[in-house]
């Protein structure tokens, strides 16, 4: 990930499949999601980029759960996942 260069990606490129495949078959089913997001962070942003994107492709909000960036959510919480999710629940 970080100048590793001897990443293996033959796991990793399985995982993304799945996770494509999946996605396909809610999107078919016309499934109804919510993005759910804790404490992804701007430093390093792929799970954030890859939240947005799902949540455009279905239409569906995004709740980002992070205690300093919870900004560029429909619904941003400024706690912790632990916290956040107590209040949930």
């Amino acid at each position: 990930m970080f100048g590793d260069f001897g990443w293996n990606y033959s796991r990793t490129d399985r995982q993304r499949d799945r996770l494509k495949s999946w996605l396909a078959m809610l999107s078919d089913k016309g499934a109804k999601l919510a993005i759910i997001e804790m404490g992804a962070g701007t430093a390093v942003p792929t799970v954030r980029n890859s939240s947005e994107q799902v949540a455009k492709e279905f239409d569906t909000p995004l709740i980002r759960i992070n205690p300093r960036e919870c900004q560029g959510a429909i619904i941003g919480l400024e706690l912790g996942a632990v916290e956040a999710l107590a209040h949930i629940l």
